[in-house]
């Protein structure tokens, strides 16, 4: 008995497996995925794949759509903005669905899966809504376990000098690189670097520094710092508490031999000091995650 493919189904599972393939892409890439760029690319996926019910399709005509779309779901998702980030992204956009298309066959002709069906390159599964969500949620666990193992190690009580940039200022801060700080902005899950008051206040105006200083979470926010803003929970050895936090434009890490370059993380303040004076800063435990190296020689202080 032939399967029935049903669009509404086939949209809905090729979205979720677009997302899929776009967060293992990223994860590989170690590149940062636009937020609304992501869910175009999604969509896209997922309609793109109304193509299965174009029969006999010629295989040119197969191959070029399935580029193009493959080109237009990873320019969608990563922006990329040199010629150097498209390549390494698409060509890891597209070694992802080789190896996923891989696995569906592997799976269809070992356990004789007759309810999955791989047509013009496009992958349908007669599923419920139920099963979806489940598939869903398994999906996500494998990805955190991958994404684990796949973390770069770094050594604990590692010092770093990072730079944070705000507008067209910037401020040098001593870091150290902290394992036990995995705080997350609670809006985009960005990695949350905890510094001194003091030690960024070149950053920011008199009614800014008094409104970062204020323990009161209540306080006015500053119109400057509308949409920039972040309120961090905060639990430690002496209680709870909120953080205030911004967005910086970005952030540069460097050590003796490279230079790390991040847009994906927040900077918390805090009042007090972080150490006895080696360190006024430090680093979450994710924040190589996202970003991009950007030499490997020697880093002039």
């Amino acid at each position: 008995m032939s399967t029935v493919i049903y669009a509404d189904v086939l949209v809905a599972v090729n979205i979720l497996i677009t997302y899929i393939l776009l967060v293992a892409s990223r994860v590989l890439v170690k590149s940062d995925t636009n937020k609304y760029g992501v869910v175009f690319a999604s969509l896209l996926g997922g309609f793109s794949s109304l193509v299965i019910f174009w029969e006999n399709i010629p295989f040119i005509i197969s191959v070029i759509y399935k580029i193009s779309v493959g080109v237009a779901i990873t320019c969608a998702a990563f922006i990329p903005k040199t010629k150097k980030v498209f390549i390494k992204s698409t060509l890891t956009f597209f070694f992802v669905n080789f190896v996923f298309g891989g696995i569906i066959y592997f799976a269809e002709i070992s356990f004789n899966m007759s309810d999955v069906i791989y047509l013009n390159g496009v992958v349908y599964f007669d599923i419920s809504l139920l099963f979806l969500v489940s598939m869903t949620l398994l999906s996500y666990g494998i990805l955190l376990i991958f994404d684990y193992f796949m973390k770069k190690r770094i050594a604990e009580n590692v010092l770093y000098e990072v730079e944070i940039f705000r507008g067209s200022e910037s401020v040098r801060v001593t870091a150290l690189y902290d394992t036990g700080n995995h705080l997350t902005d609670g809006i985009e899950g960005k990695p949350v670097i905890v510094c001194e008051t003091g030690s960024i206040k070149d950053l920011f105006s008199i009614e800014e520094l008094v409104f970062l200083s204020s323990e009161n979470i209540t306080d006015e926010v500053p119109e400057s710092l509308n949409g920039k803003l972040r309120l961090i929970p905060c639990n430690s050895v002496t209680g709870s508490s909120v953080l205030k936090a911004i967005v910086p434009d970005k952030v540069i890490i460097r050590d003796s031999k490279t230079m790390f370059c991040t847009e994906f993380s927040v900077v918390a303040a805090v009042n007090g000091r972080l150490s006895e004076g080696e360190y006024n800063c430090l680093l979450n435990a994710d924040v190589f995650e996202r970003g991009k190296r950007i030499n490997d020689i020697l880093v002039e202080k």
